[in-house]
């Protein structure tokens, strides 16, 4: 026993060692020489081990006999065993241990960035970034635009935990020529020493970040299935600033989001307020069979989401959408008219009921956003309201289980192994309404389609969690927006997407 000891306690002070690294730099070249010469002197010590067991045999014999006798009085005590002398192995081993387990941890996560931490978890930094390669390839509408390349986006993210109840996140975007913060925002867990789930039964966010309407909008861009998302995203806001409960309670069957904002109009990503109003906003949604036997049904989500506030606009800032976009980031609708200057002039609603599904490698999503705004132009106000749908699938070719939160492949890009990563297939519909009343009070019907429809085919090829290639074929077809009533031109994209992240 006491040879095993001595063995793996030399081994293991080896390995603590070499790992040690930087975190003892201070004392770690005098305990490498030590193990060093421990190392050379392991046969020597299990010989002199085998001699020992041979003495402790006799001793216990000896001991055996001698219980038997009573000291006499005044004889001395019995002499207690001497302690290990200082510097032994296992103390130095002890010492080593002690250092490791006081030192911070350190994480890679393969695509998830760097995690430094406490030793007890409490305290922690992510440091990780993403960025995405796009090209444009018109084969109609050509007019608009040009085939370029382009960094879509660029986006270094900082997260950090102060103990259970704090944790924070900041991300900016260097993409296309910006510099511009996404988001910055602070969550107290107040519940996380009652919840086994960490507090998220119930949290509050506060500063700048994403809403729950838009069932695309909230989910992370680099687990999308296409290269940009579809038409009913063109309805709802990037980004707000405010505050927002919100909690994963019953192990995540339902998610819950309710806040106060500025209010944001559509596509837009609020930076301040120019008025006094504020919008509320909320979303529920459920998994009704993620906990049961149902396995055709338990990877169903249905809920419904909205926002509401009252707002009016200037000439200056006027609060409408800057425009609609293809799916080539081109505008094809806003609010400009032949004549005046369109504000926000009262209450703005939209209602959003979403749909997600997943069983196997399938992967089904679906939305509806509705929108009322009212909006003057001069004298004339109105309440316009548009709509739109979305329909997507996608399908795992490679054996991998399907998720809204992005695809880790069974094996890794690895050819010399004769692994190649995960394949996926993914088609999407979508439509978006103009409201009729809008031409040509508040938009020009020569310049303004009035609808926009859109299909996309697509595939992608995830090489591992970092690395994720998307190839898209989009066209989209249009109802005015040419003179004479005619139509403008449809548009046919191809799109491709590298995404790189760490």
């Amino acid at each position: 026993m006491k040879r095993n000891t001595i063995y793996a306690a030399a081994i293991s002070l080896s390995v603590l060692a070499a790992a040690s690294g930087p975190a003892l730099a201070g004392d770690d070249e005098d305990l490498r020489q030590e193990v060093r010469e421990l190392k050379a002197r392991v046969a020597e010590l299990e010989a002199r081990e085998a001699a020992r067991d041979k003495q402790a045999q006799v001793k216990t014999i000896s001991a055996t006999r001698l219980t038997a006798i009573t000291p006499a009085a005044g004889s001395p005590a019995p002499i207690a065993p001497a302690a290990a002398p200082a510097g032994s192995v296992e103390q130095r081993l002890e010492t080593v241990e002690a250092a490791q387990s006081a030192a911070p941890k350190i994480d890679v996560g393969f695509g998830k960035g760097l995690t430094v931490s406490s030793p007890d978890r409490q305290y922690s930094l992510t440091v990780r970034a993403y960025a995405q390669i796009d090209n444009r390839e018109f084969f109609s509408g050509r007019s608009a635009g040009s085939d370029t390349f382009l960094v879509r986006t660029a986006r270094p993210i900082v997260e950090g935990k102060m103990t259970d109840y704090f944790n924070g996140r900041l991300m900016w975007d260097f993409g296309q020529g910006n510099a511009r913060l996404l988001d910055g925002y602070a969550d107290f867990h107040p519940l996380a020493h009652l919840t086994a789930s960490g507090g998220g039964d119930f949290s509050l966010r506060a500063g700048e970040f994403k809403l729950p309407v838009g069932l695309e909008r909230w989910q992370s861009e680099q687990d999308l299935a296409f290269v940009e998302r579809g038409q009913t995203t063109n309805l709802v806001p990037q980004r707000d600033l405010g505050l927002m409960a919100w909690g994963r309670p019953w192990n995540g069957l339902v998610e819950y989001e309710v806040g106060l904002v500025n209010g944001a109009s559509d596509l837009q990503i609020n930076t301040g307020d120019t008025d006094n109003a504020k919008d509320t906003v909320g979303r529920v949604l459920a998994r009704p069979f993620a906990s049961t036997d149902m396995a055709a049904l338990e990877g169903l989500a249905l809920g419904a989401g909205g926002t509401y506030g009252q707002h009016r606009g200037t000439a200056a800032s006027p609060g409408l959408t800057s425009g609609y976009l293809t799916a080539a980031q081109r505008s094809w609708f806003s609010y400009t008219p032949a004549a005046g200057t369109p504000i926000a002039n009262g209450a703005d609603w939209r209602f959003n009921p979403q749909l997600q599904y997943t069983v196997g490698g399938l992967a089904a999503q679906g939305e509806y956003v509705r929108e009322g705004q009212d909006i003057a132009n001069g004298l004339v106000t109105r309440e316009l309201v548009n709509d739109a749908w979305m329909a997507s699938a996608s399908y795992l070719l490679t054996g991998e289980k399907a998720s809204f939160d992005g695809i880790r492949p069974l094996r890794d890009f690895d050819p010399a192994s004769g692994n190649w990563g995960a394949f996926e297939i993914a088609a999407r519909l979508s439509r978006l309404d103009i409201d009729a009343d809008t031409f040509p009070t508040f938009a020009d019907p020569t310049k303004q389609a009035r609808r926009a429809n859109e299909w996309v085919v697509g595939g992608n090829w995830y090489f591992n969690p970092a690395v994720k290639l998307n190839l898209d074929y989009a066209r989209m077809s249009f109802a005015g927006g040419a003179p004479g009533g005619a139509s403008r031109p449809p548009e046919e994209t191809l799109l491709t997407r590298t995404q790189f992240r760490f």
